[in-house]
């Protein structure tokens, strides 16, 4: 299954669908509000003009620049719309800051996030009035929280690069802003400034240079640590294990962790998604420290899913962790029934109590994530064929539906949902992302239709050279679906046809709008499908 839309946290969800003894919810019917559909976003004075003229409004005012990077399909950027574009912390700092909001789909879009080096929407980046990179603020953290690294930045705090150099080159403490602004870096949309240090070291330093009475912080760095060891200890080549020290002293941390409602909220993603990481390398299978592991992930869960002042997504991937410890030694069993009840119980409230048509979208895609690492797809395509009533980018479901499809057997119902996926855009990266996705359904689904194979092909590269070009996302993906192609030839025995897609696309190339550097992107396109 290659076209699921997830989260990118959730990078091990289980694909396998399991029976169920509960009912799947009757077909809902959303409560949604009327006019209730506006980005939040647009309630901030998002400066009009172009990037460059941006940079150069913040260097006449000597106003840092906030720069926001999403998508209208996207649910992480509904979700930061839907909380911190509407605090009134943020509301108030986004005034001494010249902000700028640069849709994917908008022009040069993509090409801006190649400049800067952007990953995914959505990117949050903080410059000083001079253009230089101060630090990238994660969507997940409190609102007090990310307050207090806008009011850092306003007070030409050093940039996250310089702090990681310092303590590279030898220095062993951390002034406070300094440390707050490593801990709540997003390391997730840029690690380039860890490529020539080890990153496990690098974590361990920022941890230990961390003031003593600053608890949230340093437990943030901590498990920064605590991943980048983990990952090494279970590399193919060149393992490098956790010793018995390091192991005794990470399950302290982690247990002091998972008992403070306050280091929970600072690390919830981490405590959401990583227990089942974390005991199967801190403890052994059956041991008294597992058994003690689990009944405090389980009442850290408890306590996320009751609390009020914690984000509805957040609430509702408590689920995530207790389907990872209810198969933490059988990745395909089938849920308790205790759970799968529990799910769906959580299902309807969200459902029924998320009226807004904008905050919805990471809701129901919360949902969905949570029923599909459950197996449970008939309620996930109750919940989606449903949601498609009332959201204003129905593309993004449909592709999950394909996903259920594909996965009941249905075949021509499953390609038939990316078609009418893609054919539901609108603005080029996106056009490109769901043909992308309806490519790969044809070269995994219809590998024989060899004529539509190639249309589709080429004429998603002819409609994104002609429009926003081939940079940062759709210029990754076209590199995927090269692989793509490439295996597709090699199992069909379609050398010739490959070819042929080839040289459509050098024609499309040689005669596009955009002859600069996506000129030289398209040129590559199957220059050596051999290799």
């Amino acid at each position: 299954m290659m076209f699921r839309l997830s989260i990118a946290i959730l990078a091990a969800a289980a694909m396998v669908a399991c029976s169920s003894d509960q009912e799947p919810p009757t077909q809902p019917t959303p409560n949604v509000e009327a006019g209730a559909s506006l980005d939040p976003a647009k309630g901030i004075n998002w400066f009009e003009g172009s990037v460059e003229d941006a940079f150069a409004a913040a260097k006449e005012s000597g106003k840092p620049i906030y720069l926001y990077w999403g998508a209208v399909w996207c649910p992480p950027c509904h979700a930061i719309s839907a909380t911190i574009f509407k605090s009134p912390e943020f509301l108030e700092r986004s005034r001494l800051f010249v902000p700028v909001y640069l849709d994917g789909d908008t022009e040069n879009a993509q090409a801006y996030g190649e400049k800067f080096g952007v990953r995914g929407y959505p990117t949050m980046i903080v410059f000083d009035s001079e253009g230089v990179e101060l630090t990238r603020i994660p969507g997940g953290i409190d609102l007090q929280a990310y307050a207090n690294v806008l009011d850092l930045t306003l007070n030409h705090a050093s940039s996250a690069n310089e702090l990681v150099a310092d303590l590279a080159a030898g220095s062993d403490s951390l002034a406070a802003a300094d440390c707050t602004l490593l801990a709540y870096y997003s390391w997730g949309q840029n690690r380039t400034i860890l490529d020539d240090t080890d990153t496990a070291a690098a974590f361990r330093s920022m941890y230990e240079a961390c003031p003593a009475d600053m608890a949230a912080e340093r437990s943030i760095l901590y498990l920064g640590w605590l991943d980048e060891a983990i990952a090494a200890a279970n590399a193919e080549e060149d393992a490098v294990p956790l010793s018995d020290e390091q192991k005794a002293e990470a399950l302290l941390q982690v247990e002091a962790l998972l008992a403070d409602d306050d280091l929970i909220k600072a690390n919830i993603f981490t405590v959401l998604f990583s227990g089942v990481d974390y005991a199967k390398a801190l403890t052994d299978a059956d041991s008294d420290e597992y058994d003690a592991l689990l009944v405090s992930y389980n009442k850290a869960f408890e306590r996320i899913a009751a609390d009020e002042s914690v984000y509805k997504r957040e609430r509702i991937y408590t689920l995530i962790g207790k389907i990872g410890f209810e198969r933490i030694n059988d990745e395909e069993a089938e849920l308790s029934s205790e759970l799968q009840g529990e799910i769906l119980d959580m299902l309807r409230w969200a459902d029924e109590t998320t009226p807004s048509a904008y905050e919805r979208q990471p809701i129901i895609n919360a949902l969905d994530n949570v029923l599909n690492d459950a197996g449970m797809d008939d309620a996930a395509k109750t919940l989606l064929l449903a949601e498609l009533e009332v959201t204003k980018t129905p593309y993004y479901y449909m592709v999950s539906i394909a996903d259920i499809e594909q996965r009941a057997g249905n075949i021509d119902v499953a390609v038939d949902w990316l078609e009418r996926a893609y054919n539901a855009t609108t603005g080029s990266a996106t056009r490109f992302q769901w043909g992308y996705y309806y490519l790969n359904g044809l070269l995994e689904m219809k590998p024989e239709d060899t004529q539509l194979i190639h249309d589709t092909t080429v004429g998603l590269i002819d409609e994104l050279q002609n429009s926003g070009g081939l940079y940062q996302r759709p210029k990754g993906q076209l590199r995927r679906l090269e692989g793509y192609l490439v295996k597709w030839s090699e199992e069909n025995d379609r050398a010739a046809e490959l070819a042929e897609i080839r040289n459509s696309v050098m024609t499309i190339c040689a005669a596009a709008s955009h002859q600069d550097e996506s000129r030289a992107t398209c040129d590559a396109f199957l220059e050596s499908p051999a290799g």
